[in-house]
């Protein structure tokens, strides 16, 4: 009998003892539970429930983990709950059998009775663990389809993450012996996840198997955008509870620069076929690192020992794969062409938009039917191409014929920089809630996009392209608006009545004075009319001026100052002197160019150390590119609204105005020729366009009034949080880099308020 219990509880198969209810039991288990007492059944019950089954259980649904789970983790956990725990128990029921054998005095009684209690006794502790273990086999395996499992659907499972995270959790449940089996878990877990890592640090290698529970995931890379195979992300899901998210995007950038380098072997090679690469000689370091780990893994120990590895390979493998000069002339592109810093760039490109509208209105003109006319509307994608090309002859054209430089940077930018129309994707979701400013250059949603070059793709990402593109079409749609009511200004038409008017020589003289006085009747009318619609396009042209210029002149010169002082602190001379080649370049030629660092000018080794690794500079980047989003008053939904609602109405006025001018001209015109044929429909016509400037009028005026509302709103608030001061998140590890805080609106509103902008309606 006692044989009987202990086989069934090693082995967790059907016993007439254990499971009375089972029919497997055999027909006779009737009989041998009339020999037993009730409270002896109620042993044989609890020890058939919290051994037997769970002992069963436990070992069935492991042996399925480790054979087919995703993960290589979660298998590795399951097999050491195998070999090292039910292994354990196994063995203790051998101790128990062997001390029965010997007549242990500890569980054999009086006369070799063996009660029921001391074996209930002998496995005393072993309910909870199995217990315990019985719950983590349930939490790491994948639920079957209609069965709900923690907070994971039917179609996940467990990850490296959630399992590292949940055994760390246990071992604050207050019992040692769970505690005990819990750090030893978590060590078999970050041991294999630390595995994965090496490879990656290492060697560059994205795991083979697992793959879909590593935290860098892999596609295939665009080949129009990087000369990789593959292009790596970082999955947060996937990032465990030790690990800081700055930890995370170093890992990131380790197995990246280690691909690249791979991609770039030949330039390190210095002639000889068998050169030793620069990651493999530093390995011994690296792996030193890793080795002196301690488990479980602290954050603090880990973050160390990836900093060190970062900044090792920075020192001295990268700085030869991606030179800051190489930098400093990518972020020189994104300045004066995304920025804006390049102010004919934005005048060849609104001038280049303009005229493809124009030829496109002239060409469409005789269409036949609505459904063409509705067709031809939309633009293609070769029609913006041409606008770029357009943009970039006269670009060219700007450049003196005795200006014997070559400007290298418009050339550079010429190959990298795209005009193209922006699809819809479902990543840019979140930021649908913010204004769009991407279909005014052009009626299509438009972008200006840069291909980033590798290995320059280590430091400036998809998304911080994506961050430029939409400054640059915020910034670019503020000067077209600026530049349309300029422009309103050059109809003299409208705005002056000189010389006055002349009567038709072809009347008699009485009724001669009559026309005439009609017509300076209908100029005084005009006048007065526009008086105020000119005082709105006034005062409309100075806000947006001023805001341009604030935000030109003042935010993005004194956000990119403070950032390139921080980025090459050793060039000062340099770059300097540099300057001064810029100042006298623009008297000297009708281009000025922008000041660049020529690869020829050498630094010393000794300055070389002192730059920041790459891995440092893309975080202080991010963090460069967050203050200027801010202090751009991007993140602020009212004021981009209310903007986008005033370019808007900018348009629809500009528009008006100059069919009015063509209708005034062809009143006039007719007058004095003494046609009167049209005249009629003409003046009906232009009493319509007076009733809808007066609307549009009433629209631009009110933006404006919006606008001024939001500044002082965004002053009030800034006031209490003490101005912008960029994501907090990313400033956390940017090596001491402080992005420009700024002053604030209050100085644009002063300038507002003494233009008396706020009183135009």
């Amino acid at each position: 009998m006692l044989h009987e219990i202990l086989l069934a509880l090693c082995s967790g198969g059907p016993s007439p003892l254990l499971y009375p209810q089972s029919g497997k039991a055999g027909e006779g288990h009737g009989l041998l539970q009339s020999f037993l007492s009730p409270a002896e059944q109620a042993l044989l019950q609890s020890l058939a429930h919290n051994l037997g089954e769970r002992n069963r259980n436990i070992r069935e649904n492991a042996s399925a983990i480790s054979s087919s789970h995703p993960s290589t983790i979660c298998r590795a956990v399951s097999t050491a709950i195998i070999s090292a725990y039910l292994a354990e128990f196994q063995r203790k029921i051998l101790e128990v059998e062997q001390d029965i054998l010997r007549e242990d005095a500890s569980i054999v009684g009086a006369h070799n009775i063996v009660p029921l209690s001391a074996i209930v006794g002998a496995f005393d502790g072993w309910s909870r663990k199995l217990e315990w273990l019985w719950e983590l086999v349930q939490y790491i395996r994948t639920p079957a389809p209609g069965e709900a499992q923690h907070t994971r659907s039917s179609q996940e499972s467990c990850t490296a993450a959630e399992l590292i995270g949940h055994l760390r959790e246990s071992t604050h449940t207050g019992y040692p012996d769970i505690e005990a089996i819990s750090l030893a878990l978590v060590k078999v877990a970050e041991t294999a996840w630390l595995k994965q890592i090496s490879a990656w640090v290492l060697y560059g290698r994205h795991p083979a198997y697992g793959a879909g529970d590593f935290l860098i995931t892999r596609q295939a890379a665009s080949k129009n955008q990087t000369g990789l195979q593959w292009d790596y992300g970082l999955q947060d899901s996937l990032v465990p509870c030790f690990v800081t998210p700055h930890t995370a995007n170093s890992i990131l950038f380790i197995g990246r620069s280690l691909n690249h380098i791979r991609e770039r072997q030949s330039s390190f090679t210095d002639g000889s076929s068998k050169a030793t690469a620069p990651e493999l000689a530093l390995l011994p370091n690296h792996l030193a690192h890793l080795s002196s780990l301690e488990f479980p893994l602290s954050s603090s120990s880990f973050s160390a020992a990836i900093g060190a590895i970062r900044l090792s390979l920075s020192q001295n493998a990268l700085q030869k794969l991606l030179p800051l000069i190489k930098v400093v002339e990518m972020l020189q592109i994104l300045k004066d062409f995304f920025l804006l810093e390049r102010g004919e760039f934005a005048v060849a490109l609104l001038t280049a938009a303009d005229e493809r509208l124009v030829s496109r209105n002239k060409a469409e003109r005789p269409k036949q039917n609505l459904v063409n006319e509705l067709a031809s509307m939309t633009i293609k994608e070769g029609e913006v191409s041409a606008v770029l090309a357009r943009t970039w002859t006269a670009l060219t054209s700007y450049q003196s014929l005795d200006d014997e430089d070559v400007d290298e940077e418009l050339d550079q930018a010429r190959e990298l920089i795209r005009l193209s129309i922006k699809t819809m994707d479902a990543d840019h979701a979140p930021k649908s809630l913010l204004a769009s400013f991407n279909d005014l250059l052009l009626p299509a949603s438009t972008i200006l996009t840069l291909r980033v070059p590798s290995p320059l793709d280590l430091f400036l990402s998809a998304s911080d392209v994506d961050i430029y593109s939409h400054i640059h079409a915020y910034l670019l749609s503020i000067r077209r608006a600026h530049s349309r009511l300029s422009k309103l200004f050059l109809l003299s038409v409208l705005r002056r009545d000189h010389p006055s008017p002349k009567a038709p020589t072809s009347l008699d003289h009485h009724h001669a004075f009559e026309v005439l006085t009609q017509m300076r009747t209908r100029a005084g009318c005009r006048a007065r009319i526009l008086r105020p619609i000119w005082a709105t396009i006034a005062s409309a042209a100075f806000f947006l001026a001023e805001l341009g210029e604030f935000f030109q002149g003042e935010v993005v010169k004194s956000s990119w100052s403070t950032f390139h002082r921080w980025l090459v602190p050793t060039l000062t001379h340099e770059l300097r002197s540099v300057n001064d080649n810029f100042m006298s370049s623009i008297g000297t030629s009708g281009r000025p160019r922008s000041p660049r660092l020529e690869s020829s000018q050498s630094v010393p080794e000794a300055e070389l150390k002192s730059f920041h690794d790459p891995e440092t500079l893309t975080q202080a980047h991010k963090c460069y590119l967050a203050s200027l989003e801010k202090a751009l008053l991007l993140h602020d939904p009212t004021f981009t609204t209310a903007l986008r609602k005033l370019m808007t109405s900018i348009d629809h006025m500009s528009a008006l105005m100059q069919r009015l001018n063509t209708i005034q001209q062809s009143l006039d015109s007719d007058t004095q020729n003494e046609v009167s044929i049209a005249t009629n429909h003409l003046a009906a016509e232009e009493k319509r366009l007076v009733v809808d400037l007066k609307a549009s009028r009433s629209k631009v005026a009110s933006g404006v009034q919006a606008l001024i509302e939001a500044l002082r709103a965004i002053d009030t608030a800034s006031a209490t949080k003490q101005g912008y001061h960029g994501d907090q998140r990313l400033m956390q590890h940017n090596d001491g880099f402080v992005p420009w805080a700024g002053g604030g609106v209050d100085r644009l509103l002063l300038k507002l308020d003494y233009g008396i902008v706020q009183n135009v309606a």
